[in-house]
């Protein structure tokens, strides 16, 4: 039983430190908490996934994809405080405008958005949003047409929200355990100076188990792994050779990258093949 409640507790912590839902009272909270709690983060990607797939499926019904999707990706943004878009954006700004390991920490640790900040979250958005009305416009229904049926066909939908949220945040996690912490002190240390692999395995299950369980319903998706590991190949190289580790604003671009991949497989995979 104590161990159940710690597991709970560890689950909150991670919800509240990625998102602004709130958490019961009684959760408290430890800095020490913080690095075990990070094997949930992938578990919080199910949950958000979940949330973004239930606003997007009601308007949808009244709204047609598009904007059921943007305003999906709205509610998204504002419960967690757009946390992985300013990692994204800071990682443009310090990878764009420094040539020293010094000075990207430096822009990084800028809470001012740059050109290359601005740029880059801007081209990101337009990405999502465009590839999630590409990939998602043949897959709705509206108001008349709610049947039992047309809901179990909604099942890939969910799995596709699911997956692109829990599998991103799974390559974050990933990420913590491939590179050093590349500062002495920041907001992330406290979650990564200690991930183990059976952490990471841990977080593997929720991180992997709506994706394979898509592939399982269409085995074609398995290609957008040809978006995803050379992109995230490309962002461990880039934090390699620059900074010589990750920071916390290198684990959300990540997240965002791999994301977006996602949301680009699915045009590639539903509508060109």
């Amino acid at each position: 039983m104590h161990w159940m409640i710690t597991e709970i507790r560890l689950f909150f912590v991670c919800l509240s430190f990625l998102s602004r839902i709130p958490s019961p009272k009684w959760i408290g909270f430890q800095e020490e908490w913080l690095h075990k709690s990070i094997k949930y983060s992938p578990t919080v990607g199910v949950l958000l996934g979940f949330l973004q797939w239930s606003i997007f499926t009601i308007f949808q019904m009244f709204l047609g994809t598009g904007i059921a999707f943007i305003i999906s990706l709205g509610f998204l943004l504002i419960i967690t405080g757009a946390f992985h878009e300013d990692g994204f954006s800071d990682f443009c700004d310090g990878i764009g405008g420094g040539w020293k390991r010094e000075d990207i920490l430096r822009i990084m640790k800028d809470s001012r958005v740059g050109s290359f900040g601005a740029a880059g979250i801007s081209l990101l958005l337009i990405l999502k949003i465009f590839a999630g009305f590409d990939s998602l416009k043949t897959t709705g229904f509206v108001w008349h047409q709610i049947s039992l049926e047309r809901t179990i066909q909604q099942t890939p939908v969910l799995l596709y929200f699911l997956s692109a949220h829990s599998f991103s945040r799974f390559i974050s996690v990933l990420t913590m355990k491939l590179l050093p912490y590349a500062k002495e002190e920041g907001y992330a240390k406290p979650m990564a100076k200690e991930i183990t692999w059976p952490q990471t395995l841990f977080a593997s299950l929720a991180g992997l188990s709506p994706f394979v369980f898509f592939v399982y319903l269409h085995p074609k998706f398995s290609l957008s792994l040809v978006f995803i590991v050379p992109s995230f190949y490309y962002m461990y190289s880039l934090m390699k050779r620059w900074i010589s580790g990750f920071t916390g604003d290198c684990l959300g671009a990540v997240q965002q990258v791999v994301e977006t991949c996602l949301w680009i497989s699915g045009v590639f995979v539903w509508t060109s093949i």
